[in-house]
């Protein structure tokens, strides 16, 4: 029961949903992430931290950057959850900013702000 608990804590706001929705598709930074959903770095942080922790999302490290992508999930709950992203429209929105966000001419290594202070 602890499991299910905190699956549905994970998925109860429309942030944690937004984000979950994007890395369903995509593997996405926190300024990816930022810039996308034009929110605040600490709340996107502290989402990903909630998914993370109940096994929703999984996370690579690459350098200093910090990547997370949808971890595998059972197929019923990914179909759910992909169903639903897609017939959203806020999450359609997000969706295409991401992919205008990384179909930039861009390299990847050089879109985030955060990472031009290197």
């Amino acid at each position: 029961m602890e499991n299910v608990l905190k699956l549905m804590k994970a998925l109860s706001d429309e942030t944690k949903l937004r984000i979950m929705f994007l890395l369903l598709e995509e593997e996405l930074c926190v300024c990816e992430l930022e810039s996308v959903l034009g929110m605040e770095q600490s709340r996107i942080s502290h989402a990903l931290r909630v998914l993370r922790e109940s096994g929703l999302i999984s996370e690579r490290r690459q350098a200093k950057w910090m990547f997370y992508k949808a971890a595998d999930l059972p197929l019923a709950l990914k179909a759910y959850l992909t169903e639903e992203a897609e017939t959203d429209p806020r999450s359609k929105g997000d969706r295409i900013a991401a992919s205008e966000l990384l179909s930039s001419d861009k390299p990847r290594s050089k879109r985030c702000p955060l990472r031009d202070k290197d």
